[in-house]
């Protein structure tokens, strides 16, 4: 990898992150020109920090030294096999990308590509890619890495015929020695890979699947620990979901300690309970350890987290596993379970969660599962204002959220040190708020809707223009610039999870005006319902209701349903700009 510094933020390029084998060797060079000569400054051993991320494979950080700007940079990496991926493309421009993969008799791999740019060479041995744009991320996409230009790897079988040879020693006498061969399927198939993930005995070649044995079979069969805690579930929660939802907050007592992992790290889960931290992997295995021994029908579903890409639909894979979750299967549904946000309930996935297909994989079964969500982020604001002689503004601001809007104000709140703190943070947003009082419910409920509610008063909350009086009606909640820019767009629109937005603007205004201006009812729905907007304003007895309503009732909207949805945000922000105007009888 070779790498020219042109401004100041390209220094950011002199640090970069490898998942290699630990046995990889990596060099790098800085090269500097400086008083008309070449200046080499060579990567020291004190700037390269590995941390283990399963068995000899590490996640390996260089920082390059002596960087400034006009420095080329180059990293060489040298390790046996074949790499996991190959990147065209990038962030910034690359003038020329080449990967030569030599043929062998012995070993078959498959290859994914991905991106919207064809290479500009390519063979069975060789490709190539030059004068790359940098890769320009859009609003609400998945992970870069399924629409940059890039290959994904993995072996799929090795199969080395029988052989003998023959050995003649200094005496004269000669042996002959036979090698009876060897095939083994890795990722041939879904259930290549559940084998190897559940081998009765370590596989001594061919990749680091041998290192997965342990850390996922073992892993799984190691559950007496958890004898004691299934009789008290099994006690108390004669229902299922009360059941699954008791498991659920049990497991949560492994903290996650922020790694994706789809094995666990210790070789037996007892050790995360007693350590009280782990991955993904300590966490989620924990828990189909649990509800199978409460006699549910459970078990892993292997997948690539949101930011790691999606899985293939055509070629199974190792390489691009890097996360698991727990399946329970049910008469009626397939309920999906992530104990690793302590802040969410059993039926709520992590947005790091919804992503295409995984797979399940027990023992006897494999099979896709759709990685999505039937929740939503539900939000529902009421403002209950009084506009004042003096220009102010006061009144109430009461928020209610539910599912994944109360799952990311949770995590969001977590941040503070303090109440204080939050409350100034919330301050930045509206000029001249003076919050009275606050209160939150249901913080810590995690199956409750956050009730949240504020006291407050905006000194010069209201603009005097020519006599009228111009109120923002939605203060905060006012999305003021469309998130979709660019006139055509490349890559789907993933927004995670449906969403229902609705706010209820209470405004009572003093005796001697009249209404002059008020957002115009309003409503527009896209084709098949795949998103609504509506806005309905009335004036009774000198109060103004105004009642907005967003929903996005579908997760993915693909290209051809971008033009409509990027002018569905533009009615909106239009529409929530729209001000209240009174004027003097």
């Amino acid at each position: 990898m070779r790498i020219k510094i042109l401004k100041k933020e390209g220094y950011t390029w002199a640090n970069q992150a490898f998942n290699i084998d630990f046995k990889a060797d990596i060099k790098g060079i800085t090269y500097n020109f400086e008083n008309n000569e070449i200046v080499e400054t060579k990567l020291r051993n004190e700037s390269i920090f590995k941390t283990r991320i399963y068995e000899n494979y590490y996640l390996t950080r260089i920082t390059m030294p002596n960087i400034k700007v006009g420095s080329v940079i180059d990293i060489q990496i040298t390790f046996d096999g074949i790499p996991p991926e190959w990147e065209f493309q990038q962030e910034i421009p690359v003038v020329h990308s080449e990967l030569i993969i030599e043929q062998s008799p012995y070993i078959t791999y498959n290859k994914n590509y991905f991106g919207y740019i064809p290479l500009s060479v390519n063979t069975n041995r060789r490709w190539v890619l030059q004068n790359a744009p940098a890769f320009k991320p859009e609003p609400y996409i998945t992970s870069s890495k399924n629409y940059r230009a890039r290959f994904e790897f993995d072996i799929e079988e090795v199969a080395i015929p029988p052989s003998s040879r023959t050995y003649t020693n200094g005496k004269g006498n000669t042996y002959r020695m036979d090698y009876s061969g060897n095939y083994k399927s890795y990722t041939k198939t879904w259930e290549s890979v559940r084998d190897i993930l559940y081998e009765k005995k370590r596989i001594d070649s061919w990749g680091w699947a041998d290192y997965v044995h342990d850390h996922f079979k073992l892993a799984l069969e190691s559950d007496s620990y958890l004898d004691e805690t299934v009789k008290d579930i099994k006690s108390r929660f004669p229902n299922r979901d009360e059941t699954i939802k008791a498991a659920f907050e049990y497991v949560k007592q492994i903290k996650w300690n922020k790694t994706n992992s789809f094995f666990a790290d210790k070789m037996f889960l007892s050790s995360a309970y007693k350590e009280g931290e782990g991955n993904t992997a300590d966490i989620n295995l924990a828990l189909v350890q649990l509800l199978c021994k409460l006699g549910l029908d459970a078990g892993p579903v292997i997948m690539s987290s949101r930011e790691n890409g999606t899985l293939s639909a055509f070629h199974p894979s190792f390489n691009k596993l890097n996360y698991v979750i727990a399946a329970v299967f049910t008469e009626k549904d397939t309920i999906l379970l992530d104990a690793t946000e302590k802040n969410s309930p059993y039926y709520l996935l992590p947005m790091r969660a919804l992503n295409g297909h995984g797979q399940f994989v027990d023992k006897k079964r494999t099979g896709w599962i759709p990685l999505d969500s039937h929740k939503k982020d539900k939000q529902m604001v009421v403002y209950t204002m009084s506009i004042e002689e003096d220009q102010s503004i006061k009144g109430k601001i009461s928020y209610l959220k539910g599912d994944y809007a109360a799952l990311e104000f949770r995590n969001e709140y977590e941040n503070f040190n303090s109440e204080e703190e939050y409350i100034l943070n919330f301050k930045k947003n509206i000029q001249g708020l003076k919050i009275i009082s606050h209160k939150i419910d249901n913080l810590d409920s995690l199956y409750k809707p956050v009730n949240q509610e504020f006291d407050i008063e905006i000194k010069d909350g209201v603009s005097v223009i020519d006599s009228e009086l111009y109120i923002n009606p939605l203060l905060n909640e006012q999305i003021k610039e469309n998130p979709f820019k660019v006139s055509e767009r490349e890559y789907p629109i993933d927004f995670g999870y449906a969403r229902d937005k609705t706010l209820i603007v209470n405004y009572v205004f003093p005796k001697g005006y009249m209404v002059v201006n008020l957002p115009e009812n309003a409503s527009m729905k896209l084709p098949e319902n795949t998103a609504s907007f509506s806005c309905r304003s009335t004036v009774t007895e000198g109060k103004i209701t105004i009642v907005y309503k967003i929903s996005v009732n579908t997760p993915v909207f693909v290209q051809t349903q971008y033009a409509d949805l990027r002018e569905f945000y533009n009615q909106i922000v239009a529409k929530e700009a729209e001000p209240i105007v009174l004027k003097k009888n």
